[in-house]
């Protein structure tokens, strides 16, 4: 009875706190979780935007998957064994006030400063005198597709939509923080990038960068190849 409990309830909880932490509605189709495991499987997550765009349509996923090393989990470096995000369609909106949606689900979703560090000229507390260190992590087996995005713009002058077709598809192996994305994709993929990159600002802007658009020449390992041998 447990059991049937924990599985009737947690779709509904699940899109509870994303509905409270960001204000997007959500629902799902399916959403399964063990603990003991550490295994995450989830099918049909529709997010929509909030009051004040007139289009609905924020994210389509039709599957996420991970599986764990559940002992990890405890440590600075998590290890996910397999990871798959099968993303339908992002659709990124603009609307009437220049707000677009993903930036304003990033501004909700970032961590607000508590304690001594939010009050203007205090100093960060730290229990080691040290700045923490970044989260750490390895995903030994990523599996990455990501079918449309589409692009809106409500404001009264502009192109109302750019649709992307990218049916794009990818694995990758041992991937970490350091691990870069942008190498080799196809030429949609960099197209919506940027596209998108035009559209957002602050961390989401330098993480599209990262990821979709190509590495400077001269940022290569192997050094910069227009000088001579």
């Amino acid at each position: 009875m447990l059991a049937l409990g924990w599985l009737v309830l947690l779709p509904g909880l699940f899109t509870s706190v994303i509905q409270d932490r960001t204000g997007f509605p959500a629902k799902i189709d399916y959403f399964y979780a063990n603990p003991f495991t550490a295994e995450v499987r989830m099918r049909g997550l529709v997010i929509m935007n909030p009051a004040g765009f007139a289009d609905a349509s924020c994210l389509e996923m039709r599957q996420f998957t991970a599986k764990a090393d559940l002992f990890s989990l405890l440590s600075r470096t998590p290890v996910l064994d397999m990871s798959t995000i099968d993303v339908a369609r992002i659709t990124v909106v603009t609307n009437a006030n220049g707000t677009t949606n993903l930036d304003l689900i990033g501004r909700r979703l970032a961590p607000s400063p508590t304690g001594p560090a939010a009050r203007p000229g205090a100093k960060p507390a730290s229990t080691n005198g040290t700045a923490d260190a970044p989260l750490q992590f390895l995903v030994r087996n990523l599996n990455v597709r990501v079918n449309q995005v589409v692009i809106k713009d409500e404001r009264p002058g502009t192109n109302p939509q750019q649709v992307h077709q990218l049916a794009f598809q990818r694995s990758y192996q041992d991937v970490t923080p350091e691990t870069r994305f942008n190498t080799d994709l196809p030429p949609a993929v960099t197209a919506a990038g940027k596209e998108v990159g035009e559209r957002v600002n602050g961390a989401l802007k330098t993480l599209l960068a990262n990821t979709t658009q190509p590495i400077p020449h001269q940022t290569y390992a192997w050094g910069d190849k227009s000088k001579k041998e």
